[in-house]
């Protein structure tokens, strides 16, 4: 009979709403035994994607595991859950990735932040939404600014408008010339409620960027590889797949 022990693991994303634990037993005789699965608070489960596939034994276990885990256990993945997410909340290098180009909203660099650039225009209340490149290697001096109605109950609704925020006013002039009226004077009207608003935006800029430079202490070093890579070739970005079903789809 194999004896296991149960290891459980949990997204640290404050913003990400799950109702599962990823379950892994490790056969404490033999670790080529070990297997992991995703385990629902409802007592079902599922294989995890990119995982080796259950074999017919390890299926019967997840299942059984599943169907008759004690009300306890279940309630105490469900407050790990909630730790898991707090410590996210302190920490949100646990959840982000170094990803040169890529813009991250500032409430998930600093989910503890509550300052919501929020504002009045024309009797209607609106909030604006700030994204950051964190790369520190790239001092464009900009972020992006999306504009949205502030509607509480409406967490899917798509933003009135976004644009290019620059940091330096000669460049941020000549990019809110290129506003529609109605976007300007809304930009106008932000500036108006917010009076430290592009201050308050600068000192966010160098949050962000701070955020990047622990994340790029500990990004994973890419390799560079000279010629032609074949398709069926490891991908040279290190992530594990093949060429043709990586970074050659972005090239396509």
């Amino acid at each position: 009979m194999n004896t296991y022990v149960l290891e459980d693991f949990y997204h640290t994303h404050p913003f990400y709403d799950y109702s599962y634990v990823v379950v892994r037993l490790r056969d404490q005789d033999n670790r080529a035994n070990d297997f992991a699965f995703q385990l629902n608070f409802n007592k079902t489960f599922n294989p995890l994607p990119d995982h080796p596939r259950l074999t017919d034994v390890q299926t019967q276990i997840a299942r059984r595991f599943a169907k008759e885990a004690p009300d306890e256990l279940i309630l105490l993945f469900k407050q790990r859950v909630v730790e898991a997410k707090a410590y996210g909340e302190k920490n949100p290098s646990t959840y982000l990735e170094f990803e040169p180009g890529n813009y991250y909203n500032f409430y998930e660099l600093f989910p503890r932040n509550k300052e919501m650039l929020d504002f009045n225009f024309n009797k209607v209340q609106y909030f604006a939404e700030d994204s950051y490149d964190i790369d520190p290697r790239n001092d464009n001096r900009s972020l992006k600014l999306a504009f949205y109605k502030l509607e509480l109950d409406n967490a899917n609704q798509a933003p009135i408008f976004s644009s290019t925020y620059y940091l330096d006013e000669r460049l941020r002039e000549k990019e809110d010339a290129k506003l529609d009226p109605s976007n300007s004077d809304m930009l106008i009207a932000i500036n108006q409620s917010i009076p430290d608003f592009n201050e308050r935006l600068k000192k966010r800029y160098k949050e962000a960027k701070k955020i990047g430079q622990e994340l790029l202490k500990n990004a994973p070093e890419i390799k560079v590889q000279e010629g032609k890579i074949k398709p069926n070739e490891p991908c040279p970005c290190g992530s594990g797949k093949k060429y043709k079903k990586c970074c050659a789809l972005m090239l396509n």
